[in-house]
């Protein structure tokens, strides 16, 4: 080969390899980010995010994101100590928020409680329980502050008694043994009990409109990276929009997480389809609830400015961008 077409050879290679050599430039640059999301034990109350994980929405917006599981009371400190991103369980980032960390609540994804009250077959209506014995979290826990509005609300009297027992599967099957009459459970257990022979007797968030799960990050967060915090609380909101909209497509999704076969992921999605927001903003009702729950259960103070707990100043930008109605 003579020089001159040698060179034109290798020019021929080089302008060959050019579009090659920028393209992996590009795609090292668009490399996914890393997100890592802390949630407690699996819950149908952030089921939106887990749709939104599943059906590659977080990775279309170019998130990679890595679920752990945590204890509800480790995420305030992880958060803190930057070890995670953000968090479904907003209970723990709230309370910490009101005693002075720098954390927010920037939305929530179920906005009324998912948890039933559950009976003996004998039992035909709440008010039946007067007297009776329910079975709820110890002390402090939200099931026993559920029970105790319970009482209150049907005017059950003081000699209707709160049994703690820990765990909802355990008042399931005390309910079923005869231990207690009546206990609180979160859905889908409340599938189970009725196959069980059981009852559900009330859905709780029909009478106590409290958001239950959603996102929290920290201070630090919201004002370094708040792209970053819009782009996630889109592909929530795409979540929350394909579990109000995809009926069966959330229910093969529920019956593959949950573990339950395609007729008990489709009462479990009914049970809880109408518990969700359209936008991860709650309304100032829901708001108040929460910090009355929070009150109960973790000693917040009543009047404590909800500017404290909560920003959904980057939810509504999300949703205002995506064109989301109310």
């Amino acid at each position: 080969m003579t020089g001159s077409r040698f060179a034109l050879a290798v020019l021929l290679v080089f302008t060959w390899l050019s579009p090659l050599q920028s393209t992996g430039a590009h795609a090292q640059a668009k490399a996914p980010t890393k997100i890592i999301l802390a949630v407690s034990s699996p819950s149908l109350s952030y089921l939106p995010i887990h749709v939104a994980i599943r059906r590659g929405f977080f990775a279309r917006r170019g998130f990679d994101v890595q679920v752990v599981q945590m204890a509800a009371g480790l995420a305030a400190p992880a958060l803190l100590n930057r070890a995670i991103d953000y968090t479904t369980v907003p209970s723990g980032p709230a309370t910490a928020a009101s005693r002075g960390a720098p954390l927010k609540v920037i939305a929530f994804t179920s906005v009324r409680l998912q948890h039933l009250l559950i009976s003996r077959a004998e039992t035909m209506t709440v008010n039946d329980l007067a007297g009776k014995r329910i079975g709820a979290g110890g002390f402090g826990t939200l099931p026993a502050y559920e029970v105790r509005t319970i009482i209150e609300r049907y005017k059950l009297g003081p000699n209707t008694l709160i049994v703690p027992v820990n765990s909802a599967l355990d008042r399931l099957l005390a309910t079923q043994k005869g231990t207690i009459d009546a206990g609180i459970v979160s859905a889908p257990l409340d599938i189970k009990a009725e196959e069980m022979g059981l009852k559900s007797l009330l859905h709780v968030g029909t009478i106590m409109p409290i958001p239950q799960a959603g996102l929290a990050t920290s201070d630090e967060k919201l004002r370094t990276a708040r792209p970053e915090v819009i782009e996630i609380l889109k592909a929530t909101i795409d979540g929350l929009e394909y579990t109000a909209t995809q009926r069966e497509g959330t229910i093969e999704l529920i019956s593959r997480w949950m573990n339950l076969n395609p007729t008990q992921a489709a009462k479990a999605y009914d049970s809880v389809k109408d518990t969700f927001s359209k936008d991860g903003i709650p309304t100032n009702e829901q708001l108040k609830a929460y910090i009355t729950m929070l009150g109960a259960t973790a000693g917040l103070k009543s009047d404590i400015p909800t500017t404290a707990l909560f920003d959904f100043s980057a939810a509504a930008e999300a949703a205002k961008e995506m064109g989301v109605k109310k």
